[in-house]
């Protein structure tokens, strides 16, 4: 290759059809990199599939399907024999107060934000480290600003972020540094896709007592300027091109300002309870046996 020019790298993207997930395969494939691209209708991405050709394997995937996550990576390794970057995207999204969601929807909200991002990070982590011709790759896994912080009428949503926040930063701390496998939280705020709009019909009404049905969809257009997601996308992929990837990625002015605050929350909760919560420790002769 010419000196001074990057090998190009093939994705894989869940998600695609719409919101970040169609903006980054637009981009990756733009830059002239390759892409798995994986959604429910294939057939909405043809217009891509026509631009670019064999350069794009457009393939449809039910994320909650185990055996179908599996078949995608087996694709990707017979059509491009090797994959570079995973960007674990899909997703669902509603609004509504804890009380007012029904089970039914919470269940099915954690199996598409919760189950299959972990079903797809597992494959991924797999397929790099047994796959891959050269061991590694990168893993770019869609969290939330709500995860971190989260509001109200949005509870489930940001619960089945926080979950993931959990579980990837313990696998992140599980995989040994020969694999070569870099993970990073990618953590938005608010930025205009398609999973925020009215047309998504992802609105449960709130019970009278709490308003009747003041949306928190409207009440969010008062807490600051919407991003980009197009710029968010293009910062995610000129992440993508370190040598060493963060664990968190904050995009957007109301994440930053989340952390923030959320560190200064934490502090003080600390700083109120050092004394007495700091003196419920064992002291000498620990009774380690209740561990046999």
């Amino acid at each position: 290759m010419t000196q001074g020019l990057k090998e190009p790298k093939v994705w894989l993207i869940t998600g695609a059809l719409t919101g970040f997930g169609r903006l980054m395969t637009q981009l990756v494939l733009s830059h002239g990199d390759s892409c798995v691209a994986t959604s429910l209708d294939p057939s909405a991405l043809q217009d891509l599939s026509t631009q670019y050709g064999t350069k794009l394997l457009n393939l449809h995937l039910d994320v909650t399907d185990a055996s179908g996550i599996k078949s995608v990576f087996s694709a990707a390794k017979a059509h491009f024999g090797r994959l570079d970057v995973v960007y674990n995207n899909a997703g669902l999204g509603f609004y509504g107060v804890v009380e007012s969601v029904p089970e039914e929807a919470a269940r099915k909200l954690f199996d598409v934000n919760f189950w299959a991002v972990v079903a797809v990070s597992k494959e991924a982590v797999r397929f790099f480290r047994d796959e891959n011709p050269t061991k590694g790759g990168k893993l770019f896994i869609m969290s939330s600003t709500v995860g971190l912080w989260p509001i109200s009428q949005i509870g489930h949503y940001a619960a089945t972020k926080h979950a993931v926040e959990a579980v990837t930063l313990s696998m992140m701390r599980e995989l040994k540094p020969e694999w070569n496998i870099q993970t990073t939280l990618v953590e938005p705020g608010w930025f205009l896709t398609p999973i925020l709009g009215k047309s998504s019909g992802r609105w449960y009404d709130c019970p009278e007592l709490y308003g009747g049905d003041e949306r928190t969809g409207l009440r969010i257009k008062g807490i600051g300027k919407p991003g980009d997601p197009e710029k968010a996308v293009e910062l995610i992929y000129s992440v993508a091109q370190r040598e060493k990837l963060p664990e968190h990625l904050p995009i957007g002015e109301l994440v930053i300002k989340s952390l923030r605050s959320l560190a200064k929350r934490w502090t003080a909760v600390a700083d109120e309870w050092e004394v007495e919560g700091g003196k419920t420790e064992f002291g000498e002769g620990t009774p380690l046996d209740v561990l046999d």
